[in-house]
């Protein structure tokens, strides 16, 4: 199955200390994706459901600095951000391995 192209004006979201803003976008888009970016380790693409990106269970990794999750409903949307945010990384999304996106 292909993928629509990544549409710059689908919409993306963070919320940098917001813990609860965070927590409810996770639970009212049960099939969306989180971008994961660390500032050691780069982006990963995640489920919304997965367990790497729970910041009640990873707090310290999840709000260190140069660390935030990009939520969205596609992952065109979040190829979109890493052309315009991250566009060293390459138009490759790495998956998580324990989610499978």
């Amino acid at each position: 199955m292909s993928e629509a192209p990544a549409d710059p004006n689908v919409a993306t979201y963070e919320y940098p200390g917001d813990d609860a803003g965070y927590g409810w976008w996770r639970n009212s888009h049960p099939r969306g994706y989180v971008l994961g970016v660390r500032a050691k380790t780069g982006a990963t693409l995640h489920r919304v459901s997965c367990a790497e990106i729970d910041r009640g269970r990873h707090p310290g990794r999840l709000n260190a600095k140069g660390s935030r999750q990009v939520c969205a409903e596609t992952t065109a949307a979040l190829r979109a951000w890493i052309a315009r945010e991250l566009p060293e990384q390459g138009p490759v999304l790495v998956r998580c391995p324990k989610c499978a996106p």
